[in-house]
């Protein structure tokens, strides 16, 4: 199995989103949520076939039921790593020691965190926030093909079948 832990600030949102919502009447979760950006994690889902396992300090947020909900319109499901003291490094490993089933993996996510070792590093999908103010761009298209790149895309029925038939 493979898995995409997901940040949400600065990943699923950005300056620009929020510089367009300012101005106009959108409610609930969409004020903070852009849903080009869902459709973007969208794609690198169905290509690799990756769950996604949430990270981000929202998965203990009031916010974060409306979060799964929104995800789930998508068609989305999330899990969530387990809280050790907004240790994000840790949490990742300790849910990597919890699901032995996940065969490789990358973290989505715009910042670096002290907790990230080497082997983390090598596996996070950094978010530019070259724009220089707080959120930066959110995800983008290279980001997806950089997703796909390093997880592999998913096989389909037929690759399946012939891997069995050898």
């Amino acid at each position: 199995m493979k898995a995409i832990f997901l940040d949400i600030d600065g990943v699923l949102n950005s300056d620009e989103y929020f510089d367009k919502v300012s101005n106009l009447n959108i409610q609930g979760i969409e004020q903070e949520i852009d849903i080009e950006k869902i459709k973007l994690l969208k794609k690198a889902i169905n290509e690799t076939g990756a769950k996604v396992v949430l990270s981000s300090s929202w998965r203990y947020t009031k916010k974060a039921q409306q979060l799964k909900e929104l995800l789930a319109n998508y068609e989305i499901c999330v899990d969530t790593t387990p809280f050790i003291q907004n240790r994000r490094g840790l949490e990742i490993k300790k849910y990597l020691l919890e699901h032995k089933c996940i065969e490789d993996f990358v973290i989505l996510d715009d910042e670096v965190f002290d907790s990230y070792d080497d082997v983390l590093i090598k596996k996070l999908v950094k978010i530019s926030n070259k724009n220089g103010h707080s959120l930066g761009e959110g995800l983008q298209p290279k980001d997806v093909n950089e997703i796909i790149e390093r997880l592999g895309r998913k096989k389909v029925k037929n690759e399946i079948e012939q891997e069995l038939e050898r």
